[in-house]
């Protein structure tokens, strides 16, 4: 029986074992293909080409329903790759026009490049039948750079040609390359997927299993060196309806984008002055938990080239031109007959760089560095007389990375945060390392990491004026088998009173010790009307570190299934059996909150994305065991595509609470506790039409809308046990009513690789009282009948390639 356990552990890592990576052969060019969906320069017929694809999905190892035909190029500039789709019906082709980047119902073909061949990173370069481009690395999935491509459907299938210059990529600066090299084919309407190198399914990292490509000699790597500036006019509506200050205002700024490539490894971005107001707008909330909302970044330095910054888990960016953190204080500091001329809502961002890269020994180095203007409220009297308040001071983010790969995929990296502020705001320093050890067969995987986390307090006490500094610390440490159907780990991790990392990262506890035991089991061929399954049991245990009392114990089952008509359904059970202790809902240090066992069930589905018409949906109810507090929240969103050129989803999401039991205010010593019912409903309606691949129209609408009432109040014990509190007996000061409405029309032309006009409308509402109004339509009425904010901005960005530039030069 023990050898056959260890037989079914180990399996994977013999078939990796034996996997035999395919070469292909790149044909050098002194002919420039034309980029046209073609293939009819005679180039391409002195090319070698690929043919053998063997089936990934639906049926591993089948062959292929279409025969497909590869080539590659490549000249003193650029990689060229010509493909063939045959296909015996190609009226029946999928090809829904979409933006860059877009999840698409259509076709696609994609060549992915391991140019250090290191199997820790990779370019993937995508395109559907109907031309549209998709783009990332293995590490980072918002890798954009500027690559020509063209497509075209014919009698005898589709063909994808693709040109990627050299300065997209990065590659050892040796005399002969060889790169990994994974060629796929997606048959949308089969939901078929082929494969050059076929990859084993279950593993932790497909790269080992791709194949090569050798050929490529003499080349090297060119300048790589792009501005991209922009000018921005923005213009904006409020009614504020006060003396002296204006309900319209404008503004215009420019600035630009820079992108150097140091050398072949390492490469240099920068932003100046960049505007971010065609941003998505927030999806805002009512937060009543003790914790701070966290919204996603929209804004695309920010997302772009950022993975090696995250290592640790230290880097949040939308610290960075935040919301200054006195914006509310503002109104408590008036003196009697003044005003708010003025008060920015969020932090204005000077400049900020990114300094990145790997060399060919794997060493990847990483260099971030922010600036944030002082921000100032300006406040009026009747007189005009006027008088500024610092909200938020001029500060300095900065992070140094230090990223090394080692054999088996394994890595180490150690890493440093710090903020700096200036008028003798507090400063904040974060230091982190960590380890992933893989074995030969990365079948096993250790991951550990540690962080020290240092907050220096101006001590306005001290009259030298000297700062405190609060040491805290962090560590992490997890085992377990990440490759095959079965998958397990065990993990510790310890955070200790006074860590803290929100300066510039977001953590939501500490103080705690957690340990999480982890086991599943999948099922990745067909079997009955089933084509893959997933099972998975979590138990999590947390204890408070410094009274040792248990925080939470959590039992969670899970299972996922996809059936042959590619209908997803999951589902799910899980209780916390026992009486915990809650430290943060009191937001008083040293308390907490007797919270009552509770056990919940969720499930949800989503139907096949090829049909003109789909939906998705879940359904979640949680309930304590001796308390009547219930929870229900559903989600249904139907998704419509009635051609190629249109698309729109729509989302309700429902929330309702009976007897749920929080914070609601402190009264002198004590904190008091509220029971209350509270509703969420959240519409989105999300719609696009595509004019063709770079002319698209997009619109956002977003209304939410909560509300609570508080019937019964406590004063929370010692203890942590609740007591009834008689004296705030029909109080409704801590019922709310909150809306918040969102338009957001973004209308979009890419007129050149990498240049682009946008123009974006919005409007927003928000209004937060504590007058609940119960009907639905009055409160709608209620909302639009708010002051509005309207703005429209237009922006126009141009792309300037140093190597383009230099080629046009060199033919006059």
């Amino acid at each position: 029986m023990r050898k056959i356990l260890l037989l079914i552990l180990f399996l994977p890592s013999t078939l990796m074992a034996q996997t035999v990576r395919p070469v292909m052969t790149a044909t050098r060019t002194v002919e420039n293909p034309r980029i046209d969906g073609k293939l009819d320069e005679a180039c391409w017929k002195l090319a070698t080409a690929v043919t053998s694809f063997t089936q990934y999905v639906p049926v591993f190892k089948a062959k292929p329903r279409q025969r497909t035909e590869v080539k590659i190029l490549y000249s003193d500039n650029a990689i060229f790759v010509g493909a063939m789709m045959y296909d015996t019906a190609p009226d029946s082709i999928l090809h829904q026009l979409g933006n860059r980047d877009d999840m698409l119902n259509a076709d696609a073909f994609t060549i992915c490049f391991d140019t250090y061949n290191t199997q820790v990173d990779a370019y993937v370069f995508s395109v559907t039948a109907s031309g549209v481009q998709t783009d990332y690395r293995i590490n980072d999935e918002t890798y954009n750079p500027v690559w020509s491509s063209a497509c075209n459907i014919t009698d005898s299938g589709w063909i994808a040609e693709f040109r990627i210059p050299y300065s997209a990529l990065r590659f050892p600066n040796t005399d002969v390359q060889c790169w990994g090299l994974q060629i796929t084919r997606g048959l949308r309407r089969f939901r078929e997927t082929d494969q050059w190198a076929l990859v084993e399914k279950g593993v932790a990292n497909d790269l080992p299993y791709w194949g090569k490509m050798e050929g490529i000699s003499a080349i090297k790597a060119p300048l790589r060196l792009s501005v991209t500036p922009y000018l921005s006019l923005y213009g904006e509506h409020y009614p504020y309806n006060v003396d002296g200050k204006s309900n319209l205002s404008g503004s215009y700024s420019g600035g630009l984008d820079l992108k150097w490539g140091v050398d072949e490894s390492f490469t240099l971005d920068m932003t100046l002055l960049p505007d971010f107001s065609q941003v998505q707008s927030d999806n805002l909330v009512k937060n009543i938990t003790a914790f701070e909302t966290q919204y996603s970044e929209n804004r695309p330095f920010f997302n772009e080239g950022i993975e090696l910054f995250q290592k640790g888990g230290h880097f949040y960016s939308r610290r960075i031109g935040k919301e200054p953190s006195g914006l509310y204080d503002i109104e408590d500091s008036l003196r009697e007959g003044e005003f708010v001329k003025k008060n920015p809502g969020q932090v204005k961002l000077i400049n900020a760089t990114k300094f990145s890269g790997r060399g060919k020994k794997g060493t990847a180095i990483g260099i971030f560095n922010a600036i944030t203007d002082n921000m100032y409220a300006v406040i009026e009297d009747s007189s005009g007389s006027k008088r500024k308040i610092l909200t938020e001071p001029l500060t300095n983010y900065n992070i140094a990375v230090v990223d090394q790969t080692m054999k088996n995929n394994s890595s180490v990296y150690l890493i440093n945060t710090n903020v700096s502020r200036n008028h003798g705001w507090d400063d904040a320093n974060v230091t982190g390392a960590g380890t992933t050890i893989n074995d030969k067969t990365n079948t096993w995987r250790f991951t550990g990491s540690a962080a020290l986390s240092q907050l220096f307090h101006r001590n306005t006490s001290d009259p030298s004026d000297v700062y405190e500094n609060q040491l805290g610390y962090r560590y992490y440490a997890s085992f377990g088998k990440v490759t095959g159907k079965i998958n397990f780990s065990l993990s510790r991790e310890a955070i200790s009173k006074n860590y803290d990392d929100n300066d510039f990262g977001l953590m939501f506890q500490n103080n705690e010790t957690r340990h999480t035991g982890y086991f599943a089991y999948r099922i990745f061929e067909p079997f009955g009307i089933v084509r893959d399954l997933s099972t998975a049991l979590t138990i999590t245990e947390r204890d408070n570190a410094t009274t040792g009392k248990l925080t939470n114990f959590e039992v969670d089952l899970s299972n996922s299934q996809t059936f042959k008509n590619y209908l997803t359904f999951w589902d799910g059970i899980g209780l916390d059996p026992l009486h915990v202790y809650d430290y943060y809902e009191p937001r008083v240090p040293g308390r907490a909150y007797f919270c009552e066992p509770y056990y919940y069930a969720y499930f949800g589905f989503s139907s096949d994305y090829r049909k003109a018409f789909a939906l998705d949906g879940d359904f979640t109810w949680i309930s304590t065991i001796d308390d009547p507090a219930r929870r229900i929240e559903a989600t249904l969103t139907p998704l419509v595509r009635p051609n190629d050129r249109l698309f729109f989803t729509y989302t309700l999401r429902l929330l309702q609470c009976w007897n749920d039991k929080g914070f609601a205010t402190t009264d002198t010593s004590a904190v008091i506790f509220g029971n209350r019912d509270l509703m969420e409903i959240e519409q989105l309606l999300e719609g696009r039409y595509m004019f063709r691949n770079n002319l698209s129209l997009a619109l956002r609408l977003r209304y939410y809308w909560a509300m609570a009432t508080y019937d019964r109040f406590y004063t929370l014990l010692e203890s942590g046990k609740l007591e009834m509190n008689d004296s705030y007996f029909g109080s409704t000061d801590y019922d709310f009513n909150y809306n918040a409405f969102n338009v957001d029309l973004m209308f979009k032309w890419q007129f050149a690789p990498g240049s682009s006009l946008d123009i974006t409308y919005k409007n927003s509402i928000l209004e937060d009282e504590n007058r609940v109004i119960w009907n639905y339509l009055d409160n709608i009425k209620r909302t639009f009948a708010s002051d509005q904010l309207n703005s429209l901005s237009i922006k126009v960005l141009y792309y300037l390639d140093y190597q383009y530039l230099r080629r046009k030069q060199s033919k006059h």
